[in-house]
């Protein structure tokens, strides 16, 4: 079966379907987070405790090789931890993960000012993208795309459901904590604003804040991206599932003229 990653004993050696836009030998973004976030979604269920904020910093870029997981133990408290994954390359740290959980109440306070929002089209009545979009990259041509409102192919605030229809991890199923955050990943693509033939645009990190756990496999991206001065950026987006909003992500941006 074709898959993301495939397990060596402790290790995971990438495939071709990691192969990210800007080089095949180069991984996608997703592909890293997602197999970070494997390691905390593990220790999570292990303690009982919830996800709530996940952020990731992507340090160097990340070739088709064989990768480790190293996790530690920051801080183990009662009602809150933080984790540390980190992805290496032999000796290299190629990106870092800091996870905080949270300790499971039992009941949960109704927010009266909360406006009811209308239900999202489900995926089965978006539409994929055109063919040359899917094939923006390797990984990307095994993500299934289903947009609701504006198109990826131009510039502007758009929202997409995605779902990633391979493995990870070979042998493994994608829970639906993976699947938000290998989809969260393509928010500032979701939402660029630029033509990027004249630009180009990159994430060294991404964060995710999540007010209760997904339930699906299929993931909403809302995403916008805001310009500042000097070349800075920041995209923001809302991750939903069938039932509606999960989550809130946000990604500092850098914007870079091309020659």
């Amino acid at each position: 079966m074709t898959a993301i990653f495939v397990p060596e004993q402790n290790l995971f050696r990438a495939t071709e379907q990691a192969g990210g836009p800007w080089s095949p030998d180069l991984l996608q973004g997703s592909a890293t987070t997602g197999l970070m976030v494997r390691e905390v979604e593990r220790l999570a269920v292990a303690s009982g405790f919830a996800v709530r904020r996940l952020t990731f910093d992507l340090w160097r870029p990340a070739r088709l090789r064989v990768f480790g997981v190293q996790t530690e133990m920051l801080r183990d408290g009662r009602k809150a931890k933080t984790l540390q994954v980190r992805l290496m390359d032999g000796e290299v740290e190629i990106g870092r993960c800091t996870a905080l959980l949270t300790a499971q109440g039992s009941e949960t306070p109704v927010d009266p000012f909360v406006p009811q929002a209308a239900a999202d089209p489900p995926p089965e009545t978006g539409t994929p993208p055109p063919a040359p979009v899917q094939r923006w990259s390797r990984y990307f041509q095994h993500v299934s795309v289903r947009l609701i409102e504006g198109a990826l192919q131009k510039p502007g605030p758009a929202a997409a459901w995605m779902r990633l229809d391979v493995p990870m991890v070979q042998g493994e199923t994608n829970t639906p904590l993976l699947q938000a955050v290998q989809a969260a990943d393509f928010s500032s693509g979701v939402g660029q604003i630029v033509d990027m033939r004249q630009w180009t645009f990159v994430n060294p990190e991404i964060s995710l804040y999540f007010f209760r756990a997904p339930e699906d496999e299929w993931i909403l991206i809302r995403a916008r991206t805001r310009v500042g001065d000097r070349g800075a950026g920041l995209t923001t987006a809302t991750l939903s599932d069938r039932r509606g909003p999960f989550a809130e992500v946000m990604q500092a941006m850098t914007f870079e003229k091309r020659e």
